[in-house]
């Protein structure tokens, strides 16, 4: 029986952990280092350092390490077994024999499953694949035609088309599959008529996963009576396929990304879009399957590039389930920009039309996300209208519309858009730094427990060092809007300075007038077992206390500025303010 062990070695030998990861991500070299930013967490500038010499990656963003087998693991979201096969896949490697313990049994006997399943969608787009090229596919290959797609297209997307509903039910059981497996795997579908095929009669556009395997299939009606049943339906949810986890075409934009081709990431409604726009030359499309984008599709989306482009037809862009699908790709750290399609054109209709430099114009003209939104609100509340009663009731609701887009900013963006909505609206940027300074979500938490968020961070942060834990400690005396926090604070860096061991049984002297609820703060924090726990959360109360010092520092800078507005040192120092506050978040 192989050695695990001189396996594992063996996969790592030879894997370089840069040629693996380079192979996933855009690496830059950095010194004798590479860099690229994080596919674990959302970010727009690099920290995610790979080192050759160690064969270790690193993101000193959100601390996320290890060697190249947990980062195949983590990144295609597998077990370690998985991934070491993938790796051994890769270098042309035996895998060894395994175990007999319960646990790598029960591993096997998943992994046999998912490849039975894996097998019968191979083996069914096979099937629909030589049914489109057979004398029962000419009405598939007319239609094909008729949309103006190419043979080599055509191929490149393994497009297939299902004769009737028992073909691929004799097929697949002729083949050994059980029909319970070709039910779960969604190919197949339990009716009142016994079984059938579940796409029948359908024009069919088998659905990849990031590795290249078919794990799902979709169906376009050709006729009245299956258009009749749905113009488009898809395999149900399996055990290999949820349809909002999952983008059509990722296979293919992983393929371009390897080939250092992908320049612009497009994210479109449907397969006819992709399949289009890549005969237009755009190989980097991807398309939702109708969908409200969500958290998983964000993460595929950001392994791939730092910005997306979004291109959904005219109908449904401004759908409220649509902008918050794009919410969350810019809480995933990607830069969203938001294409226009004139005339309410699919994509794929607009590229027929007009063609494919105009389509690349488009892209050029994409709109950031916070000017979309804005363009949205515009839209529903008319504020540039002739009509003064119009404008003074449209007014209010454009502000408070506003002002929800301006939250969901960073500091620095948001800063950028003031000014624009400020210009917009004719109120001035203080009014939107003041009730921006109130966000909801800090009073409400305030009210619910009666300490801000920022004070929170300073009780753990003293309690820490009045524990005196080895990872605890602070340059400056934070921002400290209670007499119970100052004096606190005060006596801490008082020890600091003398060189003694603050002590927790110091509380009542130094803070003799607190309330009892003060100290129990300090006294009744819940401290995790696990010490790196501790660690990292008093590392984020850290970083949370510098930001609200910093963001003081900038209200005054704003401040002067406002009495100043000719003094560029001022806007210079505002810049280096708001790009440390970044670097600190």
């Amino acid at each position: 029986m192989a050695d695990w062990s001189d396996f594992i070695q063996q996969i790592k030998r030879q894997n370089d952990i840069v040629d693996v990861i380079g192979s996933y991500l855009e690496l830059r070299r950095s010194g004798a280092n590479f860099m690229a930013r994080c596919p674990f967490h959302g970010e727009k500038t690099p920290s995610f350092n790979v080192n050759r010499n160690l064969q270790i990656y690193k993101c000193f963003g959100c601390g996320e390490s290890g060697d190249v087998i947990k980062f195949v693991e983590k990144y295609e979201s597998c077990s370690f077994a998985e991934a070491c096969e993938i790796l051994a896949k890769r270098a042309g490697i035996p895998m060894p024999e395994s175990s007999s313990s319960g646990e790598d049994r029960e591993f096997r006997e998943r992994k046999k499953k998912r490849d039975v399943y894996l097998n019968i969608c191979r083996d069914t787009a096979r099937f629909y694949y030589r049914a489109y090229y057979g004398e029962v596919g000419k009405v598939a290959r007319d239609y094909m035609t008729k949309r103006g797609f190419d043979e080599a297209t055509v191929k490149k997307f393994g497009i297939g088309y299902s004769p009737d509903g028992y073909s691929l039910v004799d097929h697949l059981r002729s083949k050994g599959y059980s029909t319970d497996d070709c039910i779960k795997c969604g190919v197949l579908q339990q009716t009142q008529r016994g079984v059938t095929d579940a796409l029948s009669g359908r024009l069919i556009v088998p659905i990849f996963n990031m590795q290249g395997q078919v794990i799902a299939f979709g169906g376009r009606g050709l006729d009245d009576y299956t258009i009749s049943r749905g113009k488009y339906k898809n395999t149900s949810d399996t055990p290999l396929f949820t349809k909002k986890d999952n983008l059509f075409a990722i296979n293919i934009a992983k393929e371009q990304k390897q080939h250092s081709a992908l320049p612009n990431l497009v994210v479109v409604e449907g397969y006819m879009d992709v399949i289009a726009m890549y005969q237009g030359g755009f190989k980097g499309a991807v398309a939702s399957m109708g969908t409200s984008l969500t958290e998983q599709q964000a993460k595929w989306l950001s392994r791939l590039s730092d910005t997306v482009y979004i291109c959904y037809d005219g109908d449904s862009a401004g759908q409220k389930a649509t902008v918050r699908g794009l919410d969350i790709l810019d809480r995933a750290g990607l830069e969203v920009r938001v294409m226009s399609v004139p005339e309410k054109l699919d994509p794929d209709e607009y590229i027929k039309k007009y063609g494919s430099e105009a389509f690349d114009k488009l892209i050029d003209e994409a709109m950031p996300l916070p000017d979309y939104k804005l363009k949205l609100l515009a839209d529903a509340f008319p504020i540039d209208s002739a009509d003064s009663a119009r404008r003074n009731n449209a007014l209010p609701k454009y502000v408070k519309g506003a002002l929800t887009m301006l939250r969901a900013l960073d500091d620095v963006r948001q800063a950028r858009y003031i000014t624009a909505v400020s210009v917009k609206t004719g109120y001035s940027e203080d009014y939107f730094r003041r009730k921006l300074s109130q966000n909801d979500a800090d009073v409400s938490e305030t009210e619910e427990y009666g300490v801000s968020p920022e004070d929170k961070a300073k009780y753990f942060i003293a309690a820490c060092i009045l524990r005196g834990e080895s990872y605890a400690s602070i340059e400056d005396k934070p921002l400290c809007n209670s007499k119970f926090l100052s004096d606190l604070y005060d006596y801490l860096f008082d020890c600091k300075a003398q060189g003694v061991k603050p002590s927790m049984d110091m509380l009542y002297t130094v803070c003799p007038d607190a309330a009892p609820e003060q100290y129990a703060e300090i006294i009744d924090i819940g401290f995790d077992k696990d010490k790196e726990i501790n660690e990292r959360y008093f590392r984020e109360c850290r970083r949370l206390v510098t930001v609200e010092k910093l963001k003081r520092k900038r209200d005054e800078l704003m401040k002067q500025i406002k009495d100043n507005p000719e003094d560029g040192s001022l806007l210079e120092r505002l810049s280096e303010l708001s790009k440390k506050i970044a670097d600190v978040r």
